[in-house]
């Protein structure tokens, strides 16, 4: 699927179906559920992430009236539409799963929503996208991968303005004095939450450190639960100049070309 030329799920302009229409949307279509959204009017989606909540905790602008968005590893795309809403010109939707696995296709055809959708990996972003984005999403992605840094440098290169990273943090497996220590948790076979899918997860110490190395500002949202995180939400913002790794080493960027 080539960058932007989708035309089936690309049309002029967002709308809200009513609620018998997505309630009706929901219960016929068997596509991988994760996010939970409004489809419509008291219609919420089936899924087990929060949109709404994740947005506010993010702090995401509510008007991004002229915008470019990039919603890296989208699912079913929910925030990627809240974010149209809000004004965004531009919305690219990227997951490693084809269109109709989390229902996208369908979805912007129910929604007549714009957002372009690209399947790649996120080790391909510096190469699929010349031209960085005013605001890049990262959320539940970095714990799934097995080169957490690799992808750290991707999202470096396509993010102008803000990135919006959340994440599994492993401070609430260690004991209180480690906490502020930058480690992390690496998982084997599927000991994070029966999933063997999930890799990394690094101490909140750790996730700043990465992203500082990687040639961002970082700011923490939140980590949660308070009393021992699992998870952490971080403003990333790109550094002038070389990231502070290259200037330490002689380490360059990896680039993966696309398949």
């Amino acid at each position: 699927m080539r960058v932007g030329h989708d035309a089936a799920i690309r049309s002029l302009a967002v709308v809200i179906p009513t609620p018998a229409a997505a309630s009706k949307f929901i219960v016929s279509h068997d596509f991988v559920w994760h996010q939970q959204f409004e489809l419509a009017p008291g219609v919420i989606t089936p899924g087990v992430s929060p949109v709404p909540w994740l947005c506010r905790s993010a702090r995401l602008p509510a008007d991004l009236t002229g915008r470019t968005v990039l919603d890296i590893g989208t699912t079913n795309a929910g925030t990627a539409f809240e974010l149209e809403r809000r004004g965004a010109e531009r919305v690219v939707v990227v997951d490693l799963y084809d269109a109709e696995h989390f229902g996208v296709r369908p979805l912007c055809e129910l929604l007549q929503s714009r957002v372009e959708f690209v399947q790649a990996s996120v080790y391909e972003l510096a190469e699929r996208f010349p031209e960085p984005f005013d605001l890049v999403i990262l959320w539940g992605v970095l714990y799934h991968l097995r080169h957490p840094l690799l992808a750290l440098d991707n999202l470096r290169a396509v993010t102008a303005g803000e990135a919006s990273l959340e994440t599994v943090v492993c401070d609430g497996e260690l004991p209180r004095r480690q906490r502020e220590v930058a480690v992390a948790r690496f998982y084997r076979r599927d000991e994070l939450s029966g999933d063997s899918s999930n890799w990394f997860a690094p101490s909140v110490r750790a996730l700043r450190d990465w992203c500082r190395s990687s040639g961002f500002d970082v700011a923490l949202r939140g980590a949660w639960p308070e009393r021992g995180p699992a998870r952490a939400m971080l403003s990333l913002r790109p550094t002038a100049g070389p990231p502070e790794y290259q200037q330490l080493s002689y380490e360059r960027p990896l680039r993966v070309a696309p398949a």
